[in-house]
């Protein structure tokens, strides 16, 4: 239920999770703008009564009137970066774009979406106090574009650290099915649910929690061997072949998440869910 002086909300980006986040924010009786990089989703979007904008970062803003299109109360970013090296200083020029263009609307909440990726395989629990790894490119461009929202004057933006996305069209059973002497194997997983991934966004927006840094990984870490092999035989692929050592790992905990704020794991256990999901 909409219970802040939020009304309007833009989500830049509706792919994977972007998509139905902003369906189910319409439910929740918000006003929702919704951008994607295609014409032919522009469709798609408007008929789930998003309200659909052009909007692609080369790394100009080109497309639909991007002032119209910020043209909210609170804006949710969802752009990650390129998976190709070398793209880092590109995504970095792209969100301060998105950031200089906010500037000059009347947004004063912005949730942009991060990855835990920013911190080290240090071979501990990691918290959002925990230093960033500075020696590799995507996590550094990452925290710069934390850093670029933080930074941005009477805005109060709130960063989402999530960790490996899985549920419909991700089940983790394709991830390395068939695959042989995979290293690592007693190292924890780190994943979040699609359906987590909506739901701590809505209660960011309904429990009013600005001005923050917030991990987002499901509390349950089985090792890579165990977890795997499960979801391999639950989706009916080869069975992944590691190798029993546990080299280079983090925990990335969601402490803060629980303790401080409350909220509550829809999918808390990853091995339950992976023994009552369907193939998907």
């Amino acid at each position: 239920m909409n219970i802040t002086k939020i009304n309007k909300i833009a989500v830049l980006g509706c792919g994977w999770l972007g998509l139905p986040l902003a369906k189910e924010l319409i439910e929740d009786g918000y006003f929702v703008k919704g951008s994607t990089t295609t014409i032919s989703k522009i469709a798609v979007l408007a008929a789930q009564h998003i309200d659909p904008f052009l909007v692609q970062l080369n790394p100009e803003i080109e497309g639909d009137d991007i002032q119209l299109f910020l043209d909210v109360d609170l804006l949710i970013i969802n752009i990650p970066p390129g998976r190709h090296k070398g793209t880092e200083n590109n995504y970095v020029t792209k969100m301060a774009n998105i950031a200089k263009a906010v500037t000059n609307s009347p947004i004063s909440k912005i949730i942009f979406i991060s990855s835990s990726s920013v911190y080290p395989e240090n071979c501990t629990e990691v918290a959002e106090e925990t230093a960033i790894d500075e020696h590799t490119p995507s996590a550094l461009s990452l925290f710069q574009a934390e850093e670029i929202f933080r930074n941005l004057k009477q805005i109060k933006t709130t960063v989402v650290r999530m960790s490996g996305l899985i549920g419909p069209e991700r089940h983790p059973g394709r991830f390395f099915a068939g695959k042989e002497n995979i290293p690592n194997g007693l190292a924890p997983v780190n994943l979040i649910h699609l359906v987590d991934c909506i739901s701590i966004i809505k209660f960011i927006i309904e429990e009013e929690i600005w001005d923050e840094t917030i991990n987002a990984a499901a509390p349950d870490h089985p090792n890579k061997m165990d977890f795997y092999a499960l979801a391999s035989e639950k989706y009916n692929q080869s069975t992944a072949q590691f190798i029993a050592e546990k080299q280079n790992f983090k925990i990335v905990s969601s402490k803060k998440l629980i303790d401080k704020y409350g909220y509550q794991f829809k999918i808390p256990n990853l091995m339950e869910w992976l023994l009552q999901t369907p193939q998907s």
